[in-house]
């Protein structure tokens, strides 16, 4: 039975160090919409690769490995997008991109 235990804690442990390793090897990027009167699309591309989420009451996130980002709002007011390029995000970093407002 202890023979058991300590292989399940040594387990869980494992699993949480696993865990912490991939969260220190992507960042995040986040902001707030304005107005937040609806659900946004915000889509986030480097290279090939692509995150692609809705905001919630205005607020957006989404975890993105490190690189060189560009940021797509796709305001359903708008015939464009608004967008935010050159995002550097780096191990481990949350880069805010505050308030975007979608009348621009």
């Amino acid at each position: 039975m202890r023979k058991a235990l300590l292989e399940l804690c040594l387990l869980i442990a494992a699993i949480a160090g696993i865990h912490t390793v991939r969260v220190m090897r992507s960042g995040f990027i986040n902001g707030k919409l304005y107005p937040a009167t609806t659900s946004e699309s915000v889509l986030a591309i480097n290279g090939s690769d692509s995150v692609r989420t809705i905001s919630k009451n205005g607020y957006f996130g989404m975890k993105v490995r490190p690189g060189i980002w560009k940021v797509i709002v796709a305001a359903k007011s708008q015939t464009g997008g608004i967008i935010r390029d050159n995002l550097e995000v780096n191990e481990g970093q949350s880069v805010n991109l505050g308030e975007i407002r979608l009348t621009e």
